[in-house]
């Protein structure tokens, strides 16, 4: 089965704008670093399918608790392994809701390389 990460970051209200919203198949995920003490990236292969390696895919920035990159780590494998319980659909971060899914996360950036959004 198929699962996907969702991911929404509006300025204000609902997600009107490029950037603000995105969801990526998990086997688009590329891999997974602190950044920052605070942040920790997420990097997607681009939706364009470009695989070569100065491929400029899109980038998920997590913001959250400082230090704590082993716990969202362990949140994003989690979410990505969630066909254990048969959930294709994954919200990682909807500020809109205020929902976030992983431990300490408190927001998130959504970068894309796609301009034709």
């Amino acid at each position: 089965m198929e699962r996907y990460l969702y991911f929404s970051n509006p300025n204000s209200g609902a997600p009107d704008a490029t950037q603000e919203l995105a969801m990526y198949s998990t086997k688009s995920l590329m891999g997974v670093f602190a950044a920052s003490a605070t942040t920790t990236t997420m990097l997607f292969q681009p939706r364009d399918a470009t695989t070569a390696v100065d491929a400029q895919g899109d980038t998920v920035i997590l913001t959250h608790t400082a230090d704590d990159h082993k716990a969202v780590f362990k949140g994003i494998a989690s979410m990505v392994n969630a066909e254990k319980n048969n959930n294709p659909f994954q919200t990682v971060s909807d500020k809109e809701n205020s929902i976030f899914n992983i431990n300490g996360v408190t927001a998130c950036a959504i970068l894309s390389e796609d301009t034709d959004s």
